[in-house]
């Protein structure tokens, strides 16, 4: 059994390319996991939902949020609760990239996007890739 993680060791995986521009990485226990990710400036998570109960600590740089009905901009030093099955997403400012920390319960990483539809991440305007795969 691990006890110890130096985030700077761990392997880094986008965490659901489906939907999100998150890229980061997952240290998991036997109830919950852990998660540091990023997501550069103007993209993010299109709505999306899963089963896990979960809070983000936001790092670095803004973030649009939107939970449910319920939108803001949350900045550094806050924490944004997600209840289990309620409708969110994510998207990083233009201002700047964001890293956010990640506590959930176990279950899925990644959830399923709203629309069904596995067409990638939320992109802001004027932060759309260039060509296929080339971001700003």
């Amino acid at each position: 059994m691990k006890y110890f993680y130096d985030w700077n060791e761990e392997k880094k995986f986008d965490l659901a390319p489906h939907y999100s521009s998150a890229l980061g990485s997952v240290i998991q226990g036997e109830r919950l996991f852990v998660a540091l990710y990023n997501k550069k400036r103007g993209t993010g998570a299109r709505m999306h939902r899963h089963s896990n109960e979960q809070f983000i600590y936001v790092l670095q740089g803004n973030v649009k949020a939107r939970v449910e009905d319920q939108e803001q901009i949350v900045p550094p030093g806050s924490v944004i609760y997600i209840p289990a099955n309620a409708a969110h997403s994510m998207v990083a400012t233009g201002d700047e990239d964001v890293v956010y920390y990640v506590s959930k319960d176990m279950g899925p990483i990644a959830g399923i996007p709203l629309d069904g539809k596995d067409t990638g991440p939320h992109y802001e305007p004027g932060f759309e890739p260039q060509s296929k795969g080339e971001e700003r």
